[in-house]
């Protein structure tokens, strides 16, 4: 299990290197190297790398991570196998309050439609909250799953009305619609990253609760777990990883449904080892996933959102086709 991570470590640093070489100027690894530890204030590849690519490397480092762990506690909180932070709305609500703001002032500051995007993702989950968990019982995760659907298709409607409305402010939101990880200064978002690694430093205390409550909540209850205090914190981390992540990024799926599951294939199924592998997969895949958004019609660029639900969606069906499999 340790090689198996200590491969998955290797590879995102592979992919962190060739994420910062990959565009449409294509730059060897000693260039990486001379721009990251000797930059030359007047040499244009040392400006792409550090102004461009290496704040893009981190949004993507960043986002990937808190996308597959948020998907992991979303399973883990509903065990539902095919649960990801979109099912509380956190995406839907996000992009409601951005399209509000754009429609009330057309020329929005990146900083406040991405404050706009993590307040629109935290009152999203908020409500299935308190909708579907704010009396313990047993149905609580099935509730949670058609509060935050029917959540999720009203803020939908809501978003598709005021675009309607207004349609010249389809153009300023169609980063959060199709998703991207570039023309992010790193000034506006840093402290979304910071938020970010430490809901993920956050969930390690956590891990041997989640395994018991992965046995069900009635073996829970039995071994001391607060089930109420529990959830509620799984909640919050969500809304903190998912949440940061539509405010740097936009709309991302797939990444948070289909990681949890590679990890816990790669690294079984203890909290405590697949939690940290499903951040290494995540974010080696949204680096991936970036690298051939930006090379793939050069001189153009797919969005990164495109790229994930190309991958994403077949193996959706997949899981989807298995779990019906399993429980005929």
């Amino acid at each position: 299990m340790s090689l198996r991570l200590v491969a998955l470590v290797l590879g995102l640093l592979a992919a962190l290197v060739l994420s910062l070489m990959a565009g449409a100027h294509w730059l060897s690894p000693i260039k990486v190297w001379h721009a990251l530890w000797s930059p030359s204030a007047t040499d244009i590849d040392d400006l792409l790398i550090r102004t461009t690519r290496l704040t893009r490397t981190l949004v993507a480092l960043v986002v990937g991570a808190g996308l597959g762990v948020a998907g992991g506690i979303m399973q883990t909180l509903t065990r539902n196998p095919l649960a990801s932070p979109g099912l509380l709305g956190i995406n839907a609500g996000a992009l409601f309050v951005v399209v509000l703001l754009v429609t009330l002032g057309s020329t929005l500051p990146i900083w406040a439609a991405g404050a706009g995007a993590f307040v629109g993702a935290g009152l999203a989950a908020a409500m299935v909250w308190w909708i579907a968990m704010r009396r313990s019982s047993q149905a609580g995760p099935l509730r949670l799953i058609l509060a935050g659907a029917a959540l999720t298709a009203l803020f939908h409607a809501f978003s598709q009305a005021l675009l309607v409305i207004d349609q010249q402010g389809l153009d300023s939101v169609l980063f959060w619609l199709a998703g991207s990880v570039s023309a992010r200064p790193l000034s506006d978002i840093w402290p979304l990253m910071l938020l970010s690694m430490v809901a993920l430093s956050a969930c390690w205390p956590l891990s041997r609760q989640w395994n018991v409550l992965a046995a069900g909540e009635s073996v829970a209850v039995g071994a001391g777990v607060a089930i109420g205090r529990l959830q509620g914190a799984s909640v919050v981390l969500i809304v903190i990883l998912a949440g940061a992540a539509v405010a740097m990024a936009g709309n991302i799926a797939f990444v948070g449904l289909i990681v949890p599951h590679v990890a816990r294939r790669l690294a079984g199924s203890d909290h405590r080892h697949w939690l940290p592998a499903a951040a290494l997969v995540g974010a080696t895949l949204l680096l991936l996933a970036d690298i051939a958004a930006r090379t793939l019609i050069l001189p153009g660029e797919v969005p990164i959102g495109v790229m994930t639900a190309l991958v994403g969606a077949p193996l959706f069906m997949g899981l989807v086709r298995r779990q019906g499999d399993v429980n005929v």
